[in-house]
């Protein structure tokens, strides 16, 4: 199937971030939102990074040539002759089906339809079309335009053939894609993330760490770009509390926690507030938050849950090793992949850390059986040779 024309439907920073990404591939785009006031604040924002991308020298045709390839409209007409489409309106799963049904009604026959989607079920809105088998996620990180990681979701109705040609769209935009072999909640970025958030979370309740120890841990000794609460606090603790509620409301098990409600109760959302674990100097700017440059935490407990939750996709297939790396180098920024970190640190370390914490009531800590294999089989990573990787 040969795409020429990609339509996304809504104009916030990811649906302008998606429709740039999409036209400086040679793509023809098209963008849909609801109000003139939306979709030019979108034309200026995009046309201002373009500009800036090409006197920086990083585009090998002129800016005006990319833009031109571009439309704008409040009307579906638009997606007429659309070859792909992508959603990308506020987690709301109504919204979304009401834009599906629309897009099926309108697109032509061929045309696939992909959500942006960070956390709610492929299926669920694939349901609101007549072409269910043509329906995937794909879910791109913010901003677009720089963020390499594309996380391609097929649901339960989603044919190899739409998975297949989405992998390839994303290559073709420049992106580096990462195929789930299924859909689970919250995909293979928001379960690690959240389960990082989680550890972090117990830790502090239980008077183990203090907020600063682990963020000091989490940059000073795993050279993360960020803290776990100071990046809980960069995306939003509104944003991370309604990801948790999507994971535990379909079944994976909670880790009882509530520090990050408790903030959300007295609307200190983060940076976007001015104020979450930390204070920034205003609403909406970020400053790198002073951490203490030693911390007793030791960063094998602090990515315990994390590897286990990722040893459980490898267990059911979902991903690989590999593949969950990818996620967390470039959705996350990660210096390296977890796993590699895990076998850096001795998978017997972080066993030895899950089996404690299981056996205090945490039922999210319960070591998976591959884990329990490769301690058992002394395949604790680097130290012995071989681990999630060989050395």
């Amino acid at each position: 199937m040969m795409i020429q024309k990609i339509v996304v439907v809504g104009a916030g920073t990811m649906g302008h971030g998606i429709a740039e990404v999409a036209a400086l591939s040679g793509f023809r785009v098209g963008v849909i939102d609801v109000s003139w006031d939306f979709l030019n604040r979108a034309k200026d924002r995009i046309k201002e990074s373009v500009v800036r991308l090409y006197e920086k020298g990083q585009l090998k045709e002129k800016a005006e040539d990319i833009l031109a390839r571009i439309e704008f409209n409040t009307s579906y007409d638009i997606a007429k002759d659309a070859d792909f489409a992508i959603e990308a309106v506020p987690e709301n799963l109504e919204l979304k089906k009401k834009v599906f049904t629309t897009l099926d009604e309108i697109a032509p026959p061929h045309a696939i339809l992909a959500t942006n989607t960070s956390s709610i079920p492929i299926s669920d809105i694939a349901e609101a079309t007549k072409r269910k088998e043509k329906v995937i996620g794909m879910h791109f990180f913010n901003p677009p335009v720089i963020m390499k990681l594309v996380e391609v979701i097929p649901s339960k109705y989603t044919s190899e053939d739409v998975t297949n040609i989405t992998v390839d769209l994303a290559k073709k935009m420049n992106k580096i894609p990462v195929r789930l072999k299924y859909e689970i909640p919250g995909f293979v970025s928001n379960r690690i993330f959240i389960r990082l958030l989680q550890e972090a979370c117990r830790e502090v309740e239980s008077g183990e760490e203090t907020i600063e120890e682990v963020d000091s841990a989490a940059r000073n000794k795993l050279k993360l770009p960020m803290g776990l609460f100071e990046l809980a606090d960069y995306v939003g603790l509104d944003v991370v509390v309604d990801i948790w509620n999507v994971l535990t409301t379909r079944g994976t098990p909670d880790v009882k926690c509530s520090m990050y409600r408790n903030k959300v109760n007295e609307k200190n959302l983060g940076v976007k507030t001015g104020k979450g674990f930390y204070s920034y100097p205003s609403p909406g700017k970020y400053s790198k938050v002073q951490l203490p440059n030693e911390s007793k935490t030791d960063p094998a407990k602090l990515i315990s849950l994390a590897v286990n939750e990722a040893s459980w996709m490898i267990e059911n297939q979902i991903v690989n090793a590999k593949d969950v790396d990818t996620v967390m180098i470039y959705g996350f920024n990660f210096p390296k992949g977890l796993l590699e970190m895990a076998d850096e640190l001795g998978l017997d370390n972080i066993y030895k850390y899950l089996k404690e914490i299981y056996a205090k009531g945490y039922e999210a800590y319960k070591p998976t059986s591959i884990l329990e294999k490769m301690v058992n089989e002394r395949k604790l990573g680097k130290k012995t040779g071989e681990g999630f990787y060989k050395y």
